[in-house]
């Protein structure tokens, strides 16, 4: 499997794990009263409460609806992974969308995930122990699905590596002013000049 089809099956994992995960628990609170627990589960979508004192019937109620621009986040993914297969020419838009997708998917859970900690965070501070908080599968597979998707552009953005030549690499360099030839295997000759004749050389001649 090529880097760039590992990282098209990883960005479509974190766009299904995140839409997954908005439905699924982000925390769960609860208050013991007068016997019975009072709950409240939100989601990325709604607060559902439960076990509320009779003839109280508050029934789901809305939340900042995280959930909106995470299913965003994983259409952009979606997206990406398609334009992924164009030709080579084209696949800039897909990398784009897939940073922008990735992103957008950071930014949503990470607001997700501050309204965990502040839930979690007003828990410990209360003077009983009958408030408790319990962090939910959501915000577990929301985080995942960032890490996937980092993972996933990642390697989308890796290029495959050159081939090397094969033989022997011969570098030539013209339009040098060196007086000095160049054989193609870069090792340069070098012209000796000549001695000038000794006395002897000259009288060994003339005899």
């Amino acid at each position: 499997m090529s880097r760039r089809l590992l990282g098209a099956v990883l960005l479509v994992a974190a766009g299904v794990v995140a839409v997954v995960g908005t439905f699924l628990p982000l925390y769960q609170e609860g208050n013991d009263q007068a016997g019975g627990s009072l709950t409240v589960t939100a989601t990325s979508w709604d607060f559902v409460f439960s076990n509320l004192p009779a003839g109280m019937d508050l029934g789901p109620v809305q939340s900042p609806q995280y959930g909106v621009p995470i299913v965003v986040a994983a259409v952009l993914l979606a997206v990406a992974v398609a334009l992924a297969f164009l030709p080579e020419h084209q696949r800039l838009a897909a990398r784009y969308l897939a940073v922008g997708g990735t992103g957008l998917l950071t930014g949503a859970v990470w607001a997700t995930g501050a309204s965990v900690a502040s839930a979690v965070g007003n828990a410990s501070r209360q003077p009983d122990d009958s408030y408790t908080v319990e962090v939910g599968a959501g915000i577990v597979l929301l985080v995942a699905a960032v890490l996937v998707a980092v993972v996933g552009v990642v390697l989308l953005h890796a290029r495959r590596p050159e081939p090397r030549p094969g033989g022997a690499v011969v570098y030539r360099v013209d339009g040098s002013d060196d007086d000095t030839d160049t054989p193609p295997f870069g090792i340069p000759v070098v012209d000796v000049a000549q001695l000038p004749d000794s006395e002897f050389d000259r009288r060994a001649e003339g005899s």
